[in-house]
């Protein structure tokens, strides 16, 4: 027996999948056998941390498409470079594609030269999801206590 298990962004009215995209596990019961019921905890895991992976790439893909173009004129940024950034999560860590855009001309006086701006970066300052963080906490309380 296998099992496929495939997932699918949906953008309002339609799914948005692209090609070699979706499949997220591919489970593999060669017998008959119920020695093997279910997913193993290592299976579960796997499965969990793509989601998530997944499901942040895409999160912050969209956000930082409405990030492109200057606040005050509208014009568009032009894109500097590109660098990677770390985010934690309860099912590990996630490490997302983070743009480096040159500000607006609008921005800055006619002496100052333009700077770099990091959007993610900005938002994301801590760089731990809200969950992780409550986890973390409430596993530490627990030690105080115990002691």
């Amino acid at each position: 027996m296998r099992l496929i298990i495939e997932g699918r962004l949906a953008d309002g009215d339609n799914d948005m999948v692209e090609h070699g995209e979706g499949v997220l596990a591919v489970v593999d019961r060669p017998d008959s056998c119920l020695a093997e019921l279910g997913l193993t905890l290592a299976e579960g895991r796997s499965l969990l941390a793509k989601v998530q992976t997944e499901l942040i790439s895409k999160q912050v893909e969209w956000w930082l498409s409405g990030q492109t173009h200057c606040q005050s004129c509208g014009a568009a940024l032009i894109h500097k470079d590109s660098r990677s950034t770390v985010l934690r999560t309860v099912y590990g860590k996630v490490t997302v594609n983070s743009p480096r855009l040159w500000s607006c001309a609008c921005q800055g006086a006619a002496q100052t030269p333009r700077r770099v701006v990091h959007p993610l970066s900005k938002t994301l300052t801590r760089r731990v999801t809200s969950e992780l963080e409550y986890l973390q906490a409430r596993w530490a309380a627990h030690l105080v206590v115990s002691q």
